[in-house]
């Protein structure tokens, strides 16, 4: 009995997890597209950072990869099931070309990830991580808020303005370079890393448009 039971339970979840054509779609809006670097799309761009001495941090974009994915509401542990819908999910990777550092032979130490995607209520959500190492493996850190994203400010870097800026202070530091102890980065949501510091040796890297 309890044998029939649990395949009489498995058939319903398998049910319920069926992905049709009636569940809501949370596309990317024309305002959402305000908080999304698409710049990045342009993967072998060199992006270059110099600071007040001429010294060079390079970014290159290596992925842009835009998918239509399904939330079917189903979660175990969960009090209750929430809606299912389809949302866009966008997954943007960044490479950090002056850090050589490998952990275990997994070169993730030089790789920064952008992660978009439209949630259940319609809200664009973003989370920004860069890597960490403390001379024997690499954390993680950065970003993670949903919109309408707050303490947003106003930069002039290289005579050019951005307005939607958030200012990311990590509880350790970043790694841009080798030997790098970034602790500020500063992310405009419609174009993506503008700039970083270490302020501990008045080191200021901003991006330059060429």
């Amino acid at each position: 009995m309890k044998r029939v039971l649990s395949k009489i339970l498995i058939v319903l979840i398998l049910v319920s997890c069926q992905v049709t054509n009636d569940e809501p779609y949370q596309s990317f809006s024309n305002s959402d597209f305000e908080f999304i670097p698409e710049n990045y799309q342009g993967t072998g761009t060199i992006l270059k950072f110099i600071n007040q001495e001429n010294v060079e941090v390079l970014i290159e974009p290596i992925s842009y990869n835009l998918s239509k994915e399904y939330n079917s509401g189903v979660g175990f542990g969960q009090p209750s099931n929430s809606d299912s819908y389809y949302y866009d999910d966008l997954w943007i990777t960044l490479e950090l070309l002056n850090v050589d550092i490998q952990n275990q032979g997994v070169d993730f130490c030089n790789k920064i990830t952008i992660h978009i995607n439209k949630v259940g209520d319609g809200r664009l959500s973003t989370d920004l991580g860069i890597p960490y190492y403390d001379d024997s493996f690499c954390l993680g850190n950065g970003f993670s808020g949903f919109s309408p994203y707050e303490n947003l400010i106003q930069m002039e870097v290289n005579n050019v303005t951005y307005t939607k800026v958030k200012t990311i202070v990590p509880n350790e530091f970043f790694t841009f370079y080798n030997n790098s102890q970034i602790d500020k980065v500063y992310y405009d949501f419609d174009v993506g890393i503008i700039g970083f510091d270490d302020t501990q040796n008045n080191k200021e890297f901003r991006l330059v448009i060429e």
